[in-house]
């Protein structure tokens, strides 16, 4: 047998299979940035990925679907890694503020980083958008600890809310954060990730308080 494989490495075919998966997630939030969710076809992913196979992405993803679920996975566990490393600091009496910088931060300074990064903002602009979108759903189906635990204080700092107010206060102050996100990476505005980040929870919190 080979020394590689029982040691536990990934053999050839892995390798071959793993490269494959990357080039595909990483030609669709790419075109899906570029063109839109409903204007990119799997064909024109599979190109983009040099996958003369037609039948890869439904081999490796099941579907667009699958592709796109399997896209959101790859970066917002990347991210959830910075999340967990910010809150390392967080005190029992963490604010809205700090919750907040850990939840836009890592998407701005990742967009900052790499142009894939940019690609997965736009990308995540069209993925907020279809019907099915639920992050506290995506939360547990990516096991996002850090985002998780974000979510539990956010939750707890608005807890003088009715939960449905609450709930809908959250989900548009997060597409407000994605959408202003969006605007940063396109024109290229002059702002640090901690400008852009303070702007939006700026604006977050005038969604979240409580009318009075």
């Amino acid at each position: 047998m080979n020394s590689q494989i029982e040691k536990g490495q990934p053999d050839g075919k892995a390798k071959r299979a793993d490269a494959t998966r990357a080039a595909l997630i990483k030609a669709a939030e790419r075109l899906i940035a570029e063109k839109g969710l409903a204007a990119v076809s799997t064909r024109e992913i599979l190109q983009e990925a040099n996958q003369r196979n037609q039948s890869a992405l439904q081999y490796h993803f099941g579907s667009k679907d699958g592709l796109m679920r399997a896209t959101i996975s790859e970066r917002t566990k990347q991210i959830d890694e910075r999340r967990l490393e910010l809150m390392k600091d967080w005190t029992e009496t963490s604010n809205m503020d700090e919750v907040l910088k850990v939840l836009v931060l890592p998407l701005a300074e990742l967009a900052e980083q790499e142009i894939g990064g940019r690609h997965y903002i736009l990308f995540l602009c069209q993925a907020i958008t279809q019907p099915d979108w639920d992050l506290r759903q995506a939360i547990k189906d990516f096991e996002l600890t850090g985002l998780g635990r974000a979510y539990e204080i956010y939750d707890e700092l608005l807890a003088d809310l009715p939960e449905e107010a609450r709930v809908v206060r959250q989900e548009i102050a997060y597409d407000v954060a994605i959408l202003a996100l969006k605007r940063w990476c396109i024109r290229e505005m002059d702002l640090t990730p901690k400008q852009i980040t303070k702007l939006i929870i700026h604006a977050a919190k005038a969604i979240l308080e409580p009318p009075k």
